[in-house]
């Protein structure tokens, strides 16, 4: 029997990471192991996985990037507007 741990994530997701190989699998060439799987461990980590971390990065990264372009963007229209001289040269 192949020993395994459970990884339970704050996000509702789970893992399972193989911890070690029965004999028969350790002297398979292919690790093959056709017997139970037994659980050894189950943790609970008090964070949420890693791609529900990158999608939460990700999100908030397009929130604040679309505040910053759309406040600087309408500055600039208004910046333009009140000030009609101030052009960019063309070379």
């Amino acid at each position: 029997m192949c020993d395994y741990e459970e990884f339970i994530w704050s996000c509702e997701h789970s893992d399972f990471r193989l911890k070690s190989y029965c004999h028969k699998a350790r002297n398979n060439p292919g690790h093959a192991c056709n017997f139970v799987k037994r659980l050894r461990h189950c943790w609970d980590q008090g964070r949420p996985c890693d791609a529900c971390l990158a999608k939460q990065v990700a999100e908030a990264h397009a929130q604040m990037m679309s505040g910053w372009y759309g406040s600087n963007q309408a500055s600039h229209w208004s910046f333009a507007a009140d000030h009609p001289s101030a052009t960019v040269a063309s070379f």
